[in-house]
């Protein structure tokens, strides 16, 4: 004889036909639920055994059996294409942006960045719960984990949106009806759900105008009103609400595929439903929508931002900002698997384990594929510079005067137009462009592009001698060990002491001392030289 089935609370068995009492020595079966599915409070952060594409489909196919749905189901489209974010070719200090928590799998608002390293990455600022503050070291703007962009646009109230319902990757139709000083949103939803604290990073900005939007709305709306409306046949009283006895009976019962009981309350148990409770059926069916998700995707490797970094023969070396394993130090990369650059010429290179990422001007030793060895790429040297953080490679960033301007860490070398007509270039603090002070060099030139020589200083300017030249794709051989620019270690007198390449020739380097003027300023050998 089979063993009987309780009920998950311990006080109902199935007779077969039907519910009954359970007997009293029963009670010890009694299971400790969560909290209900009443009142639209479906439990989230559940994991369902049953596959809820099952579930929905045997209700839907219980009732179309039935004759009280109709029989052609929406036909499902993709996801609604996420607004695309324009990456910047660079940032400047005290920049709002979003940083991609590799912990958390998303994207965190009000972050800020604090600081820019030599090699083209930042520091931010993250914060957390109970005002506590982070700071990342060496990120890089882009999509992935790990990553900065700029802050999404502020949502208000009245705006109208698509939204994350619950977390479970569903995006429904709505507006903001109200929002919290701790930039959280209170959420009207079409259907006529409220759903409150909704974080930023779930709140998509509803294109009315957009075909695919708007059809995936259309979608996701007639699947839920689908189910909804096949759960209301059974709301004879017209209170939105369905027995829980109900609604085990429709998938055990009815359809051509019914569910095996025991399937159905162990799927009860899940989602803290008990049997005598009743069931808000539209939240059910936002449920069992938005449950229907895809495979996770395989894992991500762990990614390492390094500078001085090179690569030797089928390995990489480097330093790394801070390893997750080994920490901050030096690193020796196993078998290198690909090489990539994106548009600001940063480097993903990925070995079996790893993803080592690399700054625009992070190499040691540029590697022959780079970028900026390319001829048709617009990046410039600028050496030999008095004003020391001058000198180094700048990648292309926005436009000034209608033309492009390009960056190394917070110098912008750009063309300014004066208020009487006059066009100059100039080598600029970013951070300092609407007065004079940061101003270093410039030339008077209305050409597009920066003009190699003629750069001085006057009374505009605070930069030292002597003067910078400016070269196109000017950068220094491969096999030099030290590159224009980089911040290196130098000895003097049996010390060492920080400083910064301003020149290469052949194997001599031109070198500053930090925090000394330019009559320290000497060639050295590489062997008074190491990496900082």
């Amino acid at each position: 004889m089979d063993e009987p089935v309780f009920s998950p609370d311990g006080k109902w068995m199935w007779s077969g036909s039907e519910w009954i009492p359970a007997p009293p020595d029963q009670g010890s079966q009694q299971l400790n639920m969560q909290d209900s599915v009443i009142g639209g409070d479906v439990v989230h952060n559940t994991v369902v055994n049953n596959d809820p594409a099952a579930v929905t489909t045997a209700v839907i196919a219980a009732l179309q059996q039935m004759g009280m749905v109709n029989p052609t189901p929406a036909t499902p489209t993709a996801p609604p294409p996420a607004p695309e974010v324009v990456l910047p070719a660079a940032f400047n200090v005290g920049d709002h942006v979003e940083y991609h928590s590799p912990t958390n799998a998303r994207w965190l608002d009000r972050c800020k960045v604090v600081g820019i390293n030599d090699d083209g990455t930042y520091r931010i600022e993250v914060p957390y719960q109970d005002s506590v503050v982070q700071t990342k070291h060496a990120v890089v703007i882009g999509s992935a984990p790990g990553t900065i962009r700029p802050a999404s646009p502020p949502f208000k109230a009245g705006d109208r949106v698509l939204v994350d319902w619950k977390r479970y990757g569903h995006y429904y139709p709505g507006r903001i009806a109200l929002e919290h000083e701790n930039h959280t949103f209170l959420i009207h939803f079409d259907d006529g759900d409220v759903e409150d604290n909704v974080e930023w990073i779930r709140i998509e900005p509803l294109d009315e105008d957009s075909v695919e939007v708007q059809a995936y709305v259309e979608n996701v709306m007639n699947e839920e009103q689908e189910l909804v409306d096949a759960f209301r046949v059974f709301d004879n009283d017209n209170t939105g609400t369905i027995s829980a006895r109900e609604y085990l009976r429709i998938l055990s019962e009815l359809g051509d595929n019914p569910l095996p009981v025991d399937d159905v309350l162990q799927e009860f148990v899940e989602l803290g439903i008990e049997l005598d409770s009743e069931i808000d059926y539209r939240a059910l069916a936002k449920f069992m929508v938005a449950s229907e998700q895809d495979e996770p995707s395989q894992q991500t490797k762990q990614e390492v931002v390094i500078h001085d970094a090179a690569i030797e023969g089928d390995r990489l070396s480097g330093y790394a900002y801070n390893h997750p394993t080994l920490g901050e130090g030096r690193i020796n990369s196993s078998t290198i698997v690909a090489v990539t650059y994106d548009e600001r010429a940063t480097a993903r290179v990925e070995t079996q384990n790893t993803v080592y990422v690399v700054g625009p001007t992070g190499w040691k030793e540029t590697p022959p594929n780079h970028p900026f060895n390319d001829a048709d790429n617009q990046f410039y040297t600028v050496q030999g510079a008095g004003t020391a953080k001058c000198n180094g490679t700048y990648l292309p960033s926005t436009e000034f005067d209608g033309v492009p301007s390009y960056i190394n860490g917070d110098v912008l070398l750009l063309r300014w137009r004066m208020g009487n007509g006059d066009q100059w270039w100039y080598l600029a603090n970013r951070n300092s462009l609407d007065r004079k002070r940061g101003d270093y060099y410039r030339v008077k030139s209305s050409s597009d592009t920066p003009p190699s020589t003629g750069w001085t200083t006057d009374d505009q300017t605070e930069g030292e001698a002597p003067y910078p030249s400016v070269e196109h794709n000017g950068n220094p051989s491969p096999n030099n060990a030290f590159s224009v620019g980089q911040h290196v270690k130098i000895e003097w007198n049996g010390q060492w002491w920080d400083g910064q390449i301003l020149e290469v020739a052949a194997d001599q380097y031109h070198i500053t001392y930090t925090d000394y003027s330019s009559d320290w300023d000497e060639w050295v050998g590489v062997s008074r030289l190491k990496s900082n």
